[in-house]
């Protein structure tokens, strides 16, 4: 399916820039700038030809440009922002940065199937001065057809080799490496992950686990990975159909997310599996329900809600400089300890 917008749809307008005012007012670039700016004293004849020109060429300084800039927020998630504490509290941090600049703000969700993706180029076609911010995610080709029309994108928590697209996202990386290396630090060498590599970002949590098990001369053993989804209740289903079939022996778990390990937690203490007596399990995000979970869950720390205000400052920026270098920012993560990971007394 062509998932181009018609050429019927009308071209983003070039911006005025000030050049233009000045060809238009007769005028110097440095007298524009200097009315515009109103950083001079000038006639009020001169003044007032320099501002009707502006006005008749549609110009907007770069502070009317930033408080018109409407955001369109993309979303691939299969759960409600009420029941997805990882994607809400990015938005939070979202929601809070675009009410300091007085920015509109909406959001749709991305499903993978050609209509939507038709109804997004669409949407972004007929918007060419809009912003956009996706959130999680990974179609390259829906951004490539995006970034071909649009300079004002930005995603957040995805990897896109080669995009040219700014990224704001979690040090995956390091956070696994940090939980892999607290379960062995533990006693624990059988360390079973919990996956889902058809995430770009929970690749890279899958790569750390596997280089932070050779650093500790741990062979990887590929019977120890579980693929699984990242909601809680489909990790839950997936652990019990796991633990009632023939599996090799572990005694940690590294879960690529909270909700994932909330629900296999759950699954191993309906089994009378004990945590972390019998079995430690280390998380990722530190979504609000893991302090609340018996035990509480020990985990990595993604500072979600600092995603989501650097991805709205970075869109601001590009705004008036187009053609800024695209950045990859990586928020550090960091360890949290609770009561979900014990020491191996036989290690």
């Amino acid at each position: 399916m062509n998932i181009h917008p018609e050429k019927t749809q009308r071209m983003p307008r070039r911006r005025i820039l000030q050049k233009d005012i000045a060809n238009a007012a007769g005028v110097s670039i440095s007298t524009v700038s200097r009315v515009l700016n109103n950083v001079d004293v000038i006639s009020d004849d001169l003044r007032e030809r320099v501002l009707k020109a502006a006005t008749a060429l549609g110009y907007q300084s770069k502070t009317d440009q930033l408080r018109q800039i409407n955001l369109f927020i993309s979303l691939i998630t299969s759960s409600n922002l009420s029941s997805d504490q990882f994607h809400s509290a990015i938005m939070v941090g979202v929601e809070e940065e675009c009410r300091r600049h007085d920015i509109r703000l909406s959001h749709i969700v991305v499903k993978p199937d050609d209509i939507n993706r038709a109804q997004i180029l669409e949407r972004v076609w007929s918007n060419p001065d809009d912003g956009h911010i996706f959130m999680s995610v990974d179609d390259n080709d829906l951004l490539k057809s995006i970034l071909e029309y649009n300079f004002r994108v930005i995603s957040i928590n995805a990897e896109h080799k080669n995009l040219g697209i700014d990224t704001i996202l979690p040090d995956n990386e390091y956070g696994a490496h940090l939980a892999v290396q607290y379960l062995i630090d533990h006693g624990h060498r059988q360390i079973l992950h919990t996956t889902r590599l058809v995430r770009s970002t929970i690749k890279r949590r899958h790569e750390a686990y596997k280089a932070t098990l050779h650093d500790a001369g741990i062979p990887y053993n590929p019977a120890l990975i579980l693929d699984t989804s990242m909601v809680m209740q489909d990790a839950y289903q997936r652990m019990k159909r796991f633990l009632y079939a023939p599996h090799p022996e572990f005694t940690a778990i590294f879960c690529a997310n909270d909700s994932s390990a909330i629900g296999i937690a759950r699954a191993l203490q309906e089994a009378n599996v004990r945590i972390p007596q019998d079995v430690s399990i280390v998380g990722f995000d530190d979504i609000p329900m893991a302090e609340f979970t018996v035990p509480a869950l020990t985990t990595i720390r993604v500072e979600r809600e600092e995603m989501g205000r650097l991805a709205v400052r970075r869109l601001l920026e590009r705004s008036t400089n187009p053609h800024l270098l695209p950045i990859k920012v990586e928020i550090i993560t960091r360890l949290i300890e609770r009561q979900s990971v014990a020491y191996l007394h036989n290690s």
